[in-house]
């Protein structure tokens, strides 16, 4: 895989998150593990390009949604083999038109929404093989859990072990300013649970308003800023309350027992899927009236019952075995060698 270079088209912020751009990192991990060369287009954004730097990929600030042609531009002097498109607003022309310039063009979608010419579409999401996606007469589909894009170090995670009582619980919500949510999450927490350290891992800039002292003193709150993953939280944690969104699946691949809140609608089909197969436990959605007595739920139920915690984690685990991107990553190198 040496020779290869693969280029990243997405984007990401506070008003839409960061789950298509964590998704593109964990690939880029993957193909870089192997020895490619990997770049990324991203839309000017702060967060988003200091995220990928810290990540240790080169970064290209270009409006590709309305600037077609510069990304094009762009790839080709860079001298693509593989194009990535993780992005909801990409168009079928956009995507038509880079097949142009690279050996194999890949588009990361989990909404089936719009015709998908490209060489390789993945979904690794739960559910993702039912989906009517419509492709080029050659496109390959990778859908499915089997392919979820997760850093490749979740691969490789000790067992976990499930302790008794829960100590320590994580919150994190996504990537945008959710306040209100953090705040009912926390008091749900503090509603049910005496003696934790409550981990509160917010969007990316870090700022969060909390807004309440919580009623029992014995339980602290830890706000962690700008961490650029949260592995090390994730294991280290008894239980997590998240949004349906990447950082559920990362959860899953620790076997972290988890309540979900569906953080926008394009969600509501992981927190479904996850509730169904017996891997995670689903509160509803984060603007419904019954959010925080649904949290009060789920975490008392965790609290009492060691074995669902348990059963919980383990089909999670499953589920998500870390090793997702790295299959996608073989298969496409496969199909670019094949194509030479």
């Amino acid at each position: 895989m040496a020779e290869n270079r693969v280029a990243f088209v997405t984007h990401g912020g506070a008003a839409i998150g960061f789950g298509h751009v964590k998704r593109c990192v964990a690939l880029a991990r993957a193909f870089a593990g192997a020895g490619a060369q990997c770049l990324f287009l991203v839309s000017p954004d702060p967060d988003v390009g200091a995220g990928v730097w810290r990540a240790g990929f080169k970064v290209a600030e270009i409006s590709w949604e309305t600037d077609g042609g510069a990304a094009r531009r762009r790839v080709k002097a860079f001298g693509a083999d593989v194009i990535v498109v993780d992005s909801y607003i990409a168009s079928a022309a956009f995507m038509e038109s880079l097949r142009l310039v690279a050996g194999a063009v890949v588009a990361v979608d989990d909404l089936a929404d719009r015709p998908l010419p490209v060489h390789v579409i993945v979904n690794g999401g739960l559910g993702a093989e039912r989906l009517s996606y419509r492709g080029a007469p050659d496109t390959v589909f990778l859908l499915g859990p089997r392919y979820a894009l997760v850093d490749p170090d979740y691969a490789e995670l000790p067992e976990r072990a499930v302790r008794d009582p829960i100590r320590r619980v994580l919150v994190s919500l996504g990537g945008g300013s959710h306040d209100a949510a953090l705040r009912t999450a926390l008091a749900a927490v503090d509603a049910t649970l005496d003696c934790v350290a409550i981990d509160v891992a917010p969007g990316a800039r870090g700022e969060v308003d909390l807004g309440f002292v919580p009623r029992r003193s014995a339980n602290r709150v830890v706000v962690h800023a700008g961490l650029p993953e949260l592995r090390g939280l994730m294991l280290d944690s008894d239980v997590a309350i998240t949004g349906a969104g990447m950082t559920l699946y990362e959860l899953a691949a620790t076997g972290t027992p988890t309540v979900t809140v569906t953080m926008v609608s394009n969600q509501s089909g992981n927190a479904a899927a996850f509730s169904g197969a017996g891997a995670a436990l689903s509160a509803g959605i984060v603007d419904g009236a019954g959010l925080g007595t649904a949290l009060e739920s789920h975490l008392g139920r965790l609290a009492r019952d060691l074995a669902l915690r348990a059963e919980l984690g383990r089909r999670a685990r499953s589920l998500i075995d870390g090793r997702g991107a790295v299959r996608v990553a073989q298969e496409t190198v496969r199909m670019v060698g094949s194509a030479r």
